[in-house]
């Protein structure tokens, strides 16, 4: 009886980690949707996600610990629970690199843009959202093979860096795009390549 009442808190407590994953995942869509139509109200929607994040983290961390000190678990068992230990610490970061976005985007919604970055930005934030989302459902199914994959999916985040970076610090002639909105631009690059990473990471 307390092995079975160990393996439903732990069931119960992978499922807060991925309750967790699905609210980080609702705000990097947001955070999306905010890019896409340069909307400031969702952006800034999203601003103080982070301390709820890491508060919500924090606790998880606690009942690993708690469990671990309660019914001391086997091999098995105690690898599940430094993992998700391990996915949560990656969770809780996504969502603080995702309310950085968001705080650029409203920060800067009044400076001019360069075109070619912004779509650049766009389309790696979409592969760095969809590389996030195959890490959380990979965590969720066990699923040993998609996980084997991530790696490749990730490779075309990292070329899309490289050529959002190079926009990023070698404008054009024409010099579109105010140096804030740059700096700004940059640093989302920097972040979403993050993001990516730790969706590979997760699963």
């Amino acid at each position: 009886m307390p092995r079975e009442t160990f393996h439903r808190e732990l069931d119960q407590l992978v499922e807060e980690v991925l309750e967790l994953g699905r609210e980080v995942d609702s705000c990097i869509g947001a955070m999306l949707d905010a890019l896409e139509a340069h909307d400031t109200e969702v952006a800034r929607s999203q601003l103080g996600v982070d301390t709820r994040y890491k508060e919500w983290g924090a606790e998880i961390d606690e009942e690993c610990i708690i469990l671990q000190a309660r019914q001391a678990p086997v091999a098995r068992d105690l690898r599940l629970l430094y993992t998700v230990q391990g996915v949560t610490n990656h969770l809780v970061r996504a969502g603080t690199l995702c309310e950085h976005i968001c705080r650029g985007i409203a920060e800067t919604s009044d400076a001019e843009r360069d075109p070619d970055l912004e779509a650049s930005l766009l389309e790696m934030a979409r592969g760095a959202r969809e590389l996030f989302r195959q890490g959380l459902e990979i965590f969720e199914t066990r699923d040993i093979d998609r996980a084997r994959d991530l790696e490749a999916a990730d490779d075309k985040v990292d070329l899309l860096y490289s050529e959002a970076m190079n926009l990023a610090v070698n404008p054009g002639k024409e010099g579109i795009g105010s140096p804030e909105w740059r700096v700004r631009a940059a640093l989302t690059v920097h972040y979403l390549e993050r993001i990516a990473d730790h969706g590979v990471d997760i699963g």
